[in-house]
């Protein structure tokens, strides 16, 4: 099969948060406007996702992990700087400060919402079921605007974990980063909370109506990150819906390849002359240095997980076998490897512990639906509602928003 080039969307997210302390003669609008442009710093980029056999298979693994830990970062900063603006230095003590007109940089005239200790009852979420209420809320919307860039809703500024984690919602288009100008109305839900059974975190990463452009190439999506073998590694798994039409337009020179794999990919899996694929991956990483890393990824185009790219016969189409690939702090090292062929200092690809998968029960896991029972998954009980990557879940976000919206 010859390469095939595709580009995959990786959100990277940098934050910094400036010294309040250090200015007490600004004033508060000057102050927040100060503290919230340096809290917010969003960056978006392209990864090449597929092209037989190298490290562009693996785009999204490489740059998950950074783009995962910015999405977690936002929250942090912006409670850190709800904190250094003084908003939690009387405990218990209720306030709600509505401030017009506070120039943040690349977003502009804004209002800026603040709610402490005055909870925002009846919160819903694609992550959780039924509803929840939050003790703290942080809103930014553009001076006009019909809807918020931002929303931020939480319950304790020193942890999410323990209580109703944290919720936050965003529009990149509003951020004024040249980068983010075609990436239309798409919208990102984060949520962080407790990991039932491990007793970790988890976070998940959602979004829907995504432009299927250059600079952001899927439609909707989502991932799911859980802490586990206590704090030791980093569980990945992710499930982003792309189009045959769409990659071709962002394409046109693999116009004739990608044709050709979508009717390989329809006639193997019969699916008619369908145009989406849904690229599964999930993977497994040490925290600490060098960061190695065990993946195992797929396309499908029903909405079964096959262990090949649509299910394609090795013996015909070699590079239709992605797994495993394995990775370090250098990013790429190789893939095609079998479980036997990755190395024993390598997360395992078929070995668990008792609060943490294997990089097969990950991909397991994964493309899954809400109450699935997965095969030798017993302890973990069925697929929670965080972790619905299947098909037909994604598929819904074509005609409703399931409560990715903002509140």
């Amino acid at each position: 099969m010859k390469k095939l080039i595709l580009l995959v969307l990786f959100l990277s997210v940098s934050l910094q948060v400036s010294d309040f302390h250090k200015q007490t003669r600004k004033s508060k609008e000057t102050l927040l406007s100060e503290i919230f442009t340096d809290a917010i710093h969003l960056g978006i980029g392209t990864e090449k996702l597929w092209s037989a056999t190298s490290a562009d298979n693996w785009g999204f693994v490489r740059q998950s992990a950074t783009w995962a830990r910015g999405n977690s970062g936002i929250i942090d900063n912006l409670i850190l700087g709800l904190k250094n603006a003084g908003y939690f230095n009387n405990p218990g003590q209720a306030r709600t400060d509505v401030l017009t007109n506070v120039n943040l940089s690349g977003i502009g005239s804004s209002t800026l919402t603040i709610k402490i200790n005055t909870p925002t009852t009846g919160v819903s979420s694609t992550a959780y079921a039924n509803t929840k209420d939050f003790n703290h809320f942080f809103e930014i919307k553009k001076t006009g605007a019909s809807q918020p860039s931002l929303q931020l809703f939480f319950d304790d500024p020193n942890t999410t974990l323990g209580n109703d984690g944290a919720l936050i919602y965003y529009r990149l288009v509003d951020f004024g980063n040249p980068q983010f100008a075609n990436v239309g109305d798409v919208i990102t839900e984060s949520y962080t909370g407790n990991e039932s059974v491990y007793g970790t975190k988890f976070q998940t990463y959602t979004w829907r109506n995504g432009p299927e452009n250059s600079s952001w190439i899927s439609k909707h999506g989502r991932v799911v990150l859980t802490e586990v073998d206590s704090g030791r590694q980093l569980c990945f798994r992710s499930v982003v819906r792309l189009s045959f039409t769409k990659l071709k337009e962002i394409n046109p020179s693999n116009s004739a390849n990608l044709e050709n794999l979508k009717t390989i990919c329809n006639a193997r899996q019969g699916t008619g002359t369908s145009d989406n694929i849904y690229y599964t991956l999930a993977y497994m990483q040490k925290f600490d240095s060098p960061f190695q890393t065990t993946a195992k990824a797929s396309f499908s185009m029903n909405a079964t997980r096959p262990e090949t790219i649509c299910n394609l016969l090795v013996s015909s189409v070699p590079s239709a076998k992605l797994s495993y690939g394995i990775f370090n702090i250098n990013g790429y090292v190789t893939d095609q490897l079998d479980a036997s062929q990755v190395p024993a200092d390598y997360p395992s690809p078929t070995v668990g512990g008792s609060d943490f998968m294997s990089v097969d029960e990950a991909f397991n896991r994964t493309f899954v639906a809400k109450d699935d029972l997965i095969t030798n998954q017993n302890a973990l009980g069925p697929v929670k509602q965080y972790e619905d990557t299947s098909k037909a879940y994604l598929d819904v976000f074509d005609g409703a928003d399931q409560n990715l919206n903002f509140k």
